[in-house]
């Protein structure tokens, strides 16, 4: 999630810019300006290669990538100096970068030395900023700057596969936690999601996309590209469509997973973290970085949103439908949520930095992953927290086993993911799985999908 302060005053100060202009914008403050390689920036956004996001800077009237990067870290220095009143030399040596190189590249970038732009102050720099992108606006023509004519339309066979599942199932076994299948997926895998038609949906951060696997054989079979920095994937009931939180693009995108192709984006304020789907299939509720959590109704696409004022970057429903937990992690509070009202009920305080929540099918408990190195089981009648369990290190990803009796957790910086006896809340199995396990999804029938950022999905039995 992009630091919002320095995202808000870029997006402020250019209230022209396109989405495109506002994901290249978004990306920029996510990294305070040291902006990666512009291939590799490309290829986040979505991108086929740095010289259409080159035409795509130009349309927007922004500088080249070098440009706009040192004015973002020139204005970052600017607003962190003001806030804690640390000096360039201070700022630059924890970024670890030689303050000599600081003070060049502000002079070179801006035409000033830094000591006349702190004198100046951030109101005059974001307008010298702005009147630098207006001159170059105005010696552009513009141009659509739309990506549907570069969406490429693919055919999944989700009718054939439908037939194809209903002979296939078999009783819900209980996790063996054994590490089954690897499938290789890039772009920095974040969340998995598993479809009624046997089809997993991994989102690619760092590719704008989401790929599709089928299950059996483990394979990648379609590729599809999104908006910018998609985080969730929530497919609905049938199989056909799914919605993805673009960080970016400041919007849900639509995708047919028929034609397989992106066919909407329904455009919010800020950017959408964590998302879940009502039982009807009619309304997504939708976590974002401005602390709201909205109702996007979707056959209307009205939308209502009321303030979570702790950060939401999960939430989980409960199996009736009737609420929504979303995880607090600047609070470390679990916020429960009436809806369709969107009406708080209560919070729940486990401190430190909840992260993945969830809640089990007979509606009697939620469990939260804590990025400070525990998970907590809370008893939703009581609302009483009835057990922790440590871990000694950030627990991320978290999901129930499919037959209720376990809880699968993802240790996101010791590579690996543990299996956990719900029962008595204690550890029966560890897998090494290495990289970064992310999110997690649970087929119906027993295994459990976990998306490794480090470039892969594992399949555990």
């Amino acid at each position: 999630m992009p630091p919002l302060q320095l995202t808000s005053l870029l997006q402020d100060t250019l209230p022209h810019l396109s989405y495109n202009g506002r994901a290249l914008i978004s990306a920029l403050g996510c990294v305070n300006g040291r902006a990666p390689g512009s291939e590799e920036l490309a290829s986040w956004l979505g991108f086929h290669d740095r010289y259409q996001l080159a035409r795509a800077l130009r349309r927007e009237g922004l500088p080249p990538l070098e440009t706009l990067g040192g004015w973002a870290r020139t204005l970052y220095w600017l607003l962190e100096s003001e806030t804690s009143g640390a000096t360039l030399r201070k700022l630059a040596e924890r970024d670890h970068l030689d303050p000599a190189v600081a003070y060049r590249l502000i002079r070179r970038i801006t035409g000033r030395r830094w000591s006349e732009i702190r004198r100046d102050g951030m109101a005059l720099a974001l307008l010298r900023f702005r009147e630098k992108c207006r001159d170059r606006l105005a010696a552009t023509s513009p141009a659509p700057a739309g990506r549907s004519a570069e969406i490429t339309a693919r055919r999944v066979l989700l009718g054939s596969l439908s037939t194809s599942i209903a002979g296939s199932r078999r009783p819900v076994a209980r996790l063996r936690g054994t590490l089954r299948e690897r499938v290789p997926v890039s772009g920095a895998p974040f969340d998995v999601a598993v479809t009624s038609t046997d089809l997993a949906l991994v989102t690619r951060g760092h590719a704008a996309a989401i790929e599709v696997l089928r299950l059996e054989p483990p394979r990648v079979v379609d590729s599809i590209q999104v908006g910018p920095v998609p985080t969730r994937v929530v497919p609905n009931g049938r199989g056909d469509l799914a919605y993805v939180t673009s960080q970016f693009s400041e919007a849900v995108d639509v995708v047919d997973l028929t034609l397989g192709r992106l066919t909407a984006a329904l455009h919010l304020t800020g950017h959408p973290l964590g998302a879940v789907l009502s039982n009807d299939g009619q309304t997504l509720y939708v976590s974002t970085n401005r602390d709201r959590l909205a109702a996007l109704h979707l056959s209307g696409r009205a939308l209502r949103d009321i303030a979570i004022p702790h950060g939401s970057p999960q939430i989980c429903k409960h199996p009736s439908g009737r609420r929504i937990y979303a995880s607090g992690f600047r609070s470390g509070l679990i916020a429960e949520i009436e809806v369709p009202a969107l009406r708080p009920l209560r919070t729940f305080d486990v401190r430190g930095v909840v992260q993945e929540v969830a809640v089990t099918a007979d509606g009697q408990m939620l469990y939260a992953a804590n990025e400070c190195g525990w998970i907590d089981a809370i008893h939703l009648a009581s609302g009483k927290r009835v057990g922790r369990l440590q871990f000694s290190t950030p627990a991320l990803g978290l999901a129930l086993s499919a037959d209720q009796a376990d809880l699968v957790v993802g240790l996101l910086h010791a590579g690996r993911v543990v299996i956990v006896d719900r029962e008595r809340l204690a550890v029966r199995a560890t897998l090494h799985t290495g990289g970064t396990p992310r999110l997690m999804a649970t087929h119906p029938q027993g295994r459990v999908l976990v998306a490794n950022e480090a470039g892969w999905v594992d399949f555990i039995d």
